[in-house]
Parts: C-alpha cells; sequence; structure tokens
C-alpha cells in the first residue's frame, strides 16, 4: 500500500505538511530499532535542527535520540546510539521508558531543557531533563550530555513519587 500525502494549500490553512512527510523513519536510523515517533524540535545556536526524538526500540521501550539537519527536510545526521535512555536503576518512574519529548534552550543555565513523559508501574509521569548539547558528536556517540534529571509530576499516591527531588 502506497500513502500520498499532498501539501494543504496555504491560503486555507495555518500550517502546511511537508510533502516529504515523515523525514524520519526508522529505515534512517544507525542503530536497530521498531519505529520513530514525536519529537521534540528546537533551532541550535548554528541555525541548524535539532530534534530529540522519542524512539521504539525492539523490546517495546522508548528512549530519545538526537537528529540534526541543517535545513530541518534532510541531510539528518543521527546520533549513533541512544542520547538518553531510561534509566530505573536512579530514576524508577523510568521502568518503562520515556516519551514525548518537548525542549527549549534555558540561556541563564546555558542549557537546553528536556519535559518528557516517563513511564512506571504508577503509570505516566512529567520529568525534565538538564542537556548541554555540543555542536558534534562526543567520543560517547551522543551529541547530548544530561547534567541533571528530576521527576516534576506523577500520579497521587504512585510508589514511584516518594524518590523524587528537585535539583538532583
Amino acid at each position: 500500500m502506497t500513502l500520498t500525502i499532498d501539501a494543504v494549500d496555504s491560503t486555507d490553512s495555518l500550517l502546511l505538511r511537508h510533502p516529504a512527510n515523515p523525514i524520519l523513519s526508522s529505515k534512517d536510523w544507525p542503530y536497530r530499532i521498531n519505529s520513530v515517533f514525536n519529537a521534540g524540535a528546537t533551532l541550535l545556536a548554528d541555525g541548524s535542527t535539532l530534534l530529540l526524538c522519542r524512539v521504539e526500540d525492539r523490546r517495546g521501550l522508548s528512549h530519545l535520540c538526537a537528529a540534526r539537519s541543517v535545513n530541518g527536510v534532510n541531510g539528518w545526521d543521527i546520533d549513533p546510539k541512544p542520547t538518553l535512555m531510561p534509566n530505573p536503576n536512579e530514576y524508577p518512574e523510568e521502568l518503562w521508558g520515556i516519551e514525548d519529548p518537548r525542549i527549549t534552550y534555558v540561556p541563564e543555565l546555558q542549557q537546553y531543557a528536556v519535559a518528557y513523559t516517563s513511564y512506571s508501574k504508577g503509570g505516566p509521569g512529567v520529568s525534565l531533563a538538564l542537556l548541554r548539547i555540543s555542536g558534534r558528536l562526543s567520543d560517547t556517540g551522543s551529541s547530548c550530555r544530561r547534567t541533571t534529571r528530576m521527576l516534576l509530576f506523577c500520579r497521587t499516591g504512585s510508589a514511584d513519587c516518594g524518590h523524587s527531588s528537585i535539583g538532583r
């Protein structure tokens, strides 16, 4: 089955679907994954686009992976391994994965704040990570380095809420 998507008439719409949608799919990834989903997006200081993509691994658990493009449409440079993995040993709210990132630059911190959904036995929670994003991939294979991570909100009564702390 072939899916054809036509651009929406720009005179009647606020948003336009790019004719090349989707711009990224699992076949673009440098490692084996099930699927790539919605991403948080930001412009970097050099004018390039950074997508922090939700990626589902072969077990069905999600992590985040950075993809960069000079024009935000093609020529994507994708981190060769996951950029931000769930870490349930230190953050039990991430037991079943992390997804749906939203990213913004915070000039006062000179870092990017990433709000994302964390999943565990207690259900979904809202978590925050602070990232330093370099201009190129590091020796560890990632262009992002986490500096802080914390749980912001979770379901009332969840066992996973007991450990949360701001500034961890």
